[in-house]
């Protein structure tokens, strides 16, 4: 089958959404499916080194204003990219946003009479005040909840990766057919690998003698507001004054990275942190391997596969009790669940960090855990939909 995908976020934009794109294409073209991926264009600058992994069609794209690492797509520029995608003959089409991209498929769709099937991946409620700062909450919530009405009505199934999003939806007067398939990750890339671990960590340990002697948490994802990071930097202070024996390693990048900085070292913490910086996903294993404990205080996440990897590669977790995170983990399985409150997320480290054999049992368990969560099971759910919708 011939499956186009419809994305205003793809590389080098780095995100949960690109992902999940990434490993859905992986394995349905290792299945035999051709695959197409209409996404912005960004500057040149910006895509120095990126080689699209798959058949891609850049659509000619301006800066979103709400954030300097997304793209629009300038409407009246967009023939080309149609034509070029005409020539790929889409059997199913995929759209898996609400914004200009997302328009410009379900446009394409209603055009030449193909069903929209589509994903919704964020929960917008909680990106309101970070986004629209300026427009008062009792007005915003209303306008995103008729704006997503809006956006999905002519959709024939809307797939979400957990219950929760689904149940969002519902909640909103979104009267569609639902299929709940979270994003796999490939257990073949995502798994303990101690030796490269072991190197990793000793290189650190070069950088960071201090580290020989310390419990290393890890905590990756982009440094953006909703990612909810002060939390983690008021829960390492007060973890400090306990046991200082306690480093942090941050994996990624994002707009908010100069002022996370700042709000670190006002903590006193400028020296129990190391930022990595941005990791190629398939290097990720490594890191993980290398860490201790898994640190993720989002509360935004409508899945979180940073979770799952970690869990996968034998890496305990400690998150937030909120949205995808506390889905994934359904209770404290594989680590701990905290609230969203440095007191309580520093106590739930501090448990497994001080008691080794904890520590162990729950990697067993995250390891058992996380393998539900493996892109083949989440592909052949998606190639059902795909045979049933469009067959």
């Amino acid at each position: 089958m011939r499956i186009a995908f419809f994305s205003d976020a793809y590389h080098p934009r780095v995100s949960g959404q690109v992902a999940s794109l990434d490993e859905f294409c992986k394995s349905l073209t290792e299945r035999g499916h051709e695959v197409c991926i209409v996404c912005p264009a960004y500057p040149p600058e910006r895509m120095e080194g990126i080689k699209d992994p798959f058949r891609t069609i850049r659509v000619p794209s301006g800066s979103a204003l709400v954030s300097e690492d997304d793209r629009l797509a300038i409407p009246w520029k967009t023939s080309e990219a149609l034509r070029e995608l005409d020539e790929f003959q889409p059997q199913a089409v995929h759209v898996q946003t609400e914004f200009s991209i997302g328009a410009l498929g379900r446009r394409y769709c209603r055009q030449r009479d193909i069903p929209i099937v589509s994903t919704c991946h964020t929960f917008y409620e909680m990106y309101i005040h970070w986004y629209l700062p300026l427009l008062p909450t009792f007005a915003a919530r209303p306008a995103v909840k008729a704006w997503l009405r809006s956006v999905y009505s002519d959709d024939a199934l809307i797939i979400t990766p957990t219950n929760r999003i689904r149940d969002v939806m519902t909640s909103y007067g979104i009267e569609k057919e639902y299929a709940v398939i979270p994003t796999g990750v490939d257990e073949r890339i995502f798994r303990p690998r101690k030796a490269e671990g072991q190197r990793y960590r000793e290189e650190l340990e070069r950088r960071h003698p201090s580290l020989r002697s310390s419990a290393l948490l890890l905590c990756v994802g982009r440094i953006s507001q909703e990612k909810n990071l002060e939390l983690l930097a008021e829960a390492m202070e007060k973890m400090l004054t306990r046991n200082p024996r306690i480093h942090l390693l941050m994996v990624g990048d994002g707009p908010k990275r100069a002022e996370l900085h700042h709000v670190f070292h006002k903590r006193g913490l400028k020296d129990a942190v190391t930022w990595a910086g941005l990791m190629p996903r398939e290097e990720l294993p490594m890191a993980y391997s290398a860490a201790d404990l898994f640190v993720f205080p989002s509360v935004t996440e409508t899945q979180g596969l940073v979770t799952i990897e970690a869990m996968l590669c034998g890496l305990p977790v400690v998150g937030v009790n909120e949205m995808g995170t506390a889905e994934i983990m359904e209770g404290d399985k594989g680590g701990f669940l905290a609230e969203n409150d440095a007191d309580d997320f520093a106590d739930k480290i501090l448990a497994l960090v001080e008691d080794p054999a904890l520590r162990a049992e729950k990697s067993r368990e995250a390891m058992r855990h996380a393998r539900r969560w493996t892109i083949g099971h989440a592909c052949d759910e998606m190639e059902k939909i795909y045979n049933r919708i469009f067959g």
